[in-house]
């Protein structure tokens, strides 16, 4: 008997290259003819949403009004955006604005905006053009489009036109987005994203600032190797475009570099194009990830330059064939032996599998009993097995669910909490749990840190290679042990009085030292990221009446330690008070996040690593004064800051300093600038705060170009940690370089000395500069 439905499977193939601007369509991606819904049309306000909100935002349309208006006037300091969600990651080239016509009734328009925008996994993300600059210029009246380009284009699922005025003005906004459908690389990272020597700067200058980072603690993003542009002048010649060409220098890299491409899905990948300069790339390695996690070994292709008689340098493009590997995430090492190499684009050519649709095809018609029969059979067989496979799926989830909350109970009362390298996450680890194999999370008689047994510092080494080496913890992972852990009503009873939060609207200390206003978030416009930590995520605000702050929150709500810490912080700043060098704290929400002085310029690591030109020592040593200035007066008042790095350090439009996130000694700064007292005894103290200063003044000394202990591992630094308080000659500690007094110069190296007791006090350091 025949089949009456025979159902085929087929996948068809489509071809991804990234990233080729030529072969993008470059077409309007639906304001205007509608393809764009309404419901994809968002605004952060909106004067009146049926005659001016964001579904009349339409280029070259009269609806309603005639375009989206937001609620408020707009001012250099103002946050009020149309939103366009595009649903799919797309490549965006251009956008295309007007001003409101309303049928001759309308004067308004956006004379400047800038853009946000976001994709898969990332926060907003404000555009910089190829130069540097975030200002777009706009409208010159209400009707005439204005189209300007992206350069490099943006790579994106959401887009935000951000309209803005020096002076206080109404404006109104139409709009259309350019591009087309993008499925190709979505971020990349590098361990070293290019080398500056002396006058030769080969950054990757165009490279996002997405506030993102691998697991590893590498920044991710796009920039110059995705911009679709492909250079092809020497790096070295002068009227080559500006952030054309990214290198390598073999003395900063041993001539070895490694780039990680992320992708939104899983390609077929068939070959790589590395779009270079030089003479010669003595081998590249690729390797691939399904799942973003695992990159097995037997997907490894290696590939290498054959020996030329030419050595003339030269513009060519290396390509690999990569023989249809599978993956979502790309790992390349390229080894060299020239002093210098350099990429302007790389190029993935690969196919996507997708589903298609069922095929079906009849068979002897003639037979409706049969066909009848067999489609109720098919159905009663699917439902059947739809119902045991949901059942099965049930009772392994609640199995899976058992088993965590026992692990959990055991784990609870001995876990180590701790920091993955730089990235923004939390993770816990058990430390002396002993394998019976009852359960995924017990560990065979390897002791990661008792707090009964801290001498296992000194075994860090042999830990590292043993046989469980294939769990995810491992000493090159985390910085060190944290302080005993108190639980989250403990802490929070010591800092904030919940009582008079309620009655007042206001938070207290418990010491009376100062209080804190509350607002509603309904009275807080929250604007892009701008900052982010461990636990913490740091955005633009608008508070109710116009005033710019800056808003800080968890960004896991049910992340204990998250909330711990921000509730030291809390408690912290309101002891503290005021202080012109030290970032106030003006208020809460009713979730406790902090509403904080805006500080203009960031922080000082990314601003000494964005200027273009070295720093002049007077302007290092004003921002050395206004960090002691701080310190000193935390010192006085008996606070002990415990997270002092220069990512803790702000910049004002005045070019002076205020220190932020002090977290007092339950928290500790990033390993690289914590005392030896700190790694191995859990002491924080205001000596512990002086080591850090220090090292925050080497690294910024160095214009935040280099990390503290840049070629130490993690447990090469608990290592020597362990040797300075034992008294060993053979450590090493932090030179700096001879561009203060001699007085200073004393006073900042005693900053590291072993013994706590023999570490000046910050007033006597404060003075010396």
């Amino acid at each position: 008997m025949q089949s009456v439905y025979s159902v085929l499977l087929v996948s068809w193939i489509s071809c991804v290259q990234t990233l080729r601007i030529e072969q993008c369509n470059d077409e309007a991606l639906g304001m205007e003819n509608g393809l764009i819904s309404d419901s994809q049309i968002t605004s952060s306000s909106t004067f009146d949403k049926q005659s001016v909100g964001p579904q009349n935002a339409r280029l070259h349309t009269e609806f309603a009004s005639g375009a989206w208006c937001p609620k408020s006037q707009i001012n250099s300091k103002s946050y009020e955006y149309l939103q366009i969600n595009l649903n799919q990651t797309h490549l965006i080239t251009a956008v295309e604005t007007q001003g409101r016509y309303g049928n001759g009734t309308g004067r308004e328009f956006a004379s400047e905006y800038m853009i946000d925008y976001m994709r898969t996994g990332s926060q907003w993300i404000r555009y910089r053009n190829r130069t540097g600059h975030v200002m777009m210029s706009g409208n010159f009246d209400t009707t005439t489009p204005v189209i300007r380009e992206f350069d490099p284009p943006i790579i994106a699922q959401k887009i935000r036109i951000i309209p803005t005025s020096k002076a206080t003005r109404t404006v109104c906004l139409r709009a259309e987005v350019h591009g087309c459908k993008h499925q190709g690389v979505i971020y990349y990272s590098t361990v070293q994203d290019g080398s500056r020597q002396e006058n030769l700067d080969f950054r990757d200058l165009i490279f996002e600032d997405s506030q993102m980072f691998t697991e590893s603690g590498i920044k991710r993003g796009l920039g110059l190797l995705t911009d679709g542009y492909v250079a092809q002048s020497s790096p070295y010649e002068e009227d080559s475009k500006n952030a054309s060409w990214i290198g390598w220098s073999k003395a900063n890299t041993d001539g070895s570099i490694n780039i990680l491409f992320e992708f939104e899905e899983i390609h077929n990948f068939t070959d790589v194009v590395l779009a270079t300069f030089g003479n010669r790339i003595d081998q590249i390695d690729v390797i691939f990830s399904q799942d973003g996690k695992a990159y097995p070994l037997y997907s490894t292709i290696s590939s290498s330059e054959r020996q030329t008689a030419n050595h003339t340098s030269r513009r060519y493009d290396f390509r690999v064939p990569l023989h249809n590997r599978i993956g979502k995430k790309v790992r390349i090492t390229i080894k060299f032996s020239t002093d210098w190499m350099f990429l302007t684009e790389v190029h993935f050519t690969s196919t996507t599998n997708k589903p298609s649709p069922v095929i079906k095809t009849a068979t002897n018609p003639d037979s409706p009993a049969i066909q009848q029969f067999l489609v109720v059979c098919g159905i009663v067989f699917l439902t059947i097995f739809s119902c045991v496979a949901y059942c099965i799926t049930l009772c392994i989830r609640r199995r899976q669910n058992n088993n965590e909350k026992k692990c959990e109970q055991i784990l609870k009362k001995d876990l180590i909490i701790t920091h993955m390298g730089n990235k923004p996450s939390c993770h816990v680890f058990p430390s002396n749990i002993k394998n019976t194999g009852k359960g995924p999370f017990e560990m065979a008689n390897d002791i990661y840190y008792a707090r009964s047994q801290k001498s296992t510092l000194l075994s860090v080494s042999s830990k590292s290679t043993s046989s469980y080496r294939n769990l995810p913890p491992t000493w090159s992972d985390f910085n060190f042990p944290p302080p005993p852990e108190m639980n989250e009503e403990q802490v929070y009873s010591q800092h904030v009085s919940t009582e008079s939060s309620s009655k007042s609207g206001s938070f207290k200390s418990n010491k009376g030292v100062t209080e804190v206003k509350k607002y509603p978030s309904s009275s807080l416009m929250l604007g892009h990221a701008i900052g982010e930590g461990k636990f913490t995520l740091i955005r633009e605000c608008v508070v109710f009446g116009g005033s710019k702050v800056a808003h800080k929150s968890i960004k896991d709500v049910d992340c204990p330690h998250g909330r711990r810490a921000l509730n030291d912080e809390i408690a912290m700043l309101m002891k503290c008070g005021k202080h012109p060098n030290i970032a106030e704290l003006l208020a809460v929400d009713e979730h406790c996040n902090l509403i904080l002085e805006f500080v203009e310029l960031g922080s000082i690591n990314l601003f000494l690593q964005a200027s273009p030109s070295p720093f002049e020592v007077d302007f290092l040593i004003l921002i050395c004064k206004d960090i002691c200035s701080a310190m000193t007066y935390l010192e006085q008042i008996g606070v002990v800051h415990g997270h002092l790095t220069p990512n803790n350090v702000l910049l004002g439009s005045d070019l002076h300093a205020k220190i932020c996130s002090p977290r007092g000694p339950s928290h500790h700064a990033q390993l690289r600038y914590s005392a030896p007292e700190c790694i191995v005894h859990n002491e924080f103290t205001h000596k512990s705060d002086i080591w850090s200063c220090a090292a925050t003044i080497w690294e910024m000394s160095y214009q935040c170009q280099t990390r503290p202990y840049e070629s130490l591992t993690n447990e090469q630094i608990v290592d020597n940690a362990c040797a300075l308080l034992e008294g060993k000659s053979d450590t090493e500690l932090l030179e700096f370089p001879p561009i203060f007094n001699k007085s200073c110069m004393i006073l900042l190296e005693q900053c590291f000395a072993s013994n706590r007791q023999d570490r000046p006090v910050f007033e006597k350091l404060w003075k010396s500069f």
